[in-house]
């Protein structure tokens, strides 16, 4: 069965009156306003590696580069498009999307993400033709679906030959996101426990069971030495063994998908996440020192807390999809 793709609508609307109902910041050139990246009292964004690359609305998949915080356009929307992720320095990106022609089949693309000009092209053929979500390797040697209605983890190489089809676990259906580690060895979630495969997808090890009612959004950090996840509305980290789990964010509200910058030393996250109509939800991008300390990243409340701001703007920029730090 062909899962239907939605088309979240109401983002735009959502987001006006939540921000409508929200008390006005001080103007961008006012060195009070928190949301400032020019105020003297916040860490410079200049001091943080890379870009922000994420989905808002119908824009697409935009970046904002963190020295000049320049906005540009990565992938402009396109309703053909299923999933999107980038390579860690963020030179190449993999697309899949629908296969002109062909109902049964994804495309996927890995191409330039500079020119966009097409690296490698293949059709890629899941069950009932289900739409699928490509995860790149650290090396860029293997390319991880997340699991679909249909199949669980299905592993396959740069020409689209399937290498490895992970359908359960312990006698259980592999659902729910899952991430690479930078040893090419994937996290998955089963019930409340959360696994590592070996390298060879032969069989997985418990990294630690949580007891909690909801968690989730796990990312490990590029180094390879820690794992940030959601339990409940915070964001919490741990070591890449299950050890030392601590809490890392406090609000008002609910922070969401954690990940870790190229350096490993920081966490971008998005806080006051919320839903926007019946599938949507739309979050605001913050950056915190992933030291294991608590933040609380209220608007304004710790001034460690540095928000991502496109040039121009005065407040955290938004997002509703994919989110990365490269």
């Amino acid at each position: 069965m062909k899962v239907i793709k939605l088309q979240y609508c109401l983002v735009l609307l959502g987001l006006f009156i939540f921000t409508a109902c929200k008390k006005d910041n001080n103007g961008p050139d006012d060195p009070n306003n928190p949301n400032n990246p020019n105020n003297p009292n916040n860490p410079p964004a200049q001091q943080f590696p890379g870009e922000i690359i994420y989905d808002w609305a119908t824009e697409g998949i935009l970046k904002i580069n963190l020295q000049s915080h320049v906005k540009s356009t990565v992938l402009p929307d396109d309703n053909s498009v299923n999933g999107v992720d980038i390579s860690q320095d963020g030179k190449r990106m993999i697309v899949s999307g629908d296969a002109r022609d062909n109902y049964d089949a994804n495309l996927y693309t890995f191409k330039n993400v500079s020119d966009g000009a097409i690296i490698s092209q293949f059709e890629y053929y899941p069950t009932d033709g289900d739409y699928t979500i490509p995860n790149l390797s650290y090396d860029e040697t293997l390319i991880a679906v997340n699991p679909t209605f249909d199949d669980g983890i299905v592993i396959m190489n740069m020409k689209g030959q399937v290498l490895h089809h992970l359908a359960s676990f312990q006698g259980k259906k592999i659902e729910g996101s899952i991430a690479w580690m930078p040893d090419n060895t994937i996290l998955f979630r089963m019930d409340k426990t959360l696994y590592r495969t070996n390298a060879a997808f032969t069989q997985a090890n418990a990294v630690r069971t949580l007891n909690y009612d909801s968690w989730g959004g796990f990312a490990p950090s590029p180094d390879g030495k820690k794992i940030a996840l959601t339990i409940g509305n915070h964001v919490w980290m741990m070591n890449a063994d299950g050890t030392n789990l601590v809490q890392v964010t406090n609000s008002d509200f609910e922070e969401a998908y954690p990940t870790f910058s190229p350096d490993s030393k920081y966490l971008l996250l998005g806080r006051e996440y919320q839903t926007t109509g019946p599938f949507g939800h739309i979050w605001y991008m913050v950056i915190i020192p992933a030291d294991g300390q608590l933040y609380n990243v209220n608007e304004g409340a710790d001034n460690r807390v540095v928000p991502v701001i496109e040039k121009g703007e005065n407040r955290a920029a938004a997002c509703s999809g994919l989110m990365l730090w490269r």
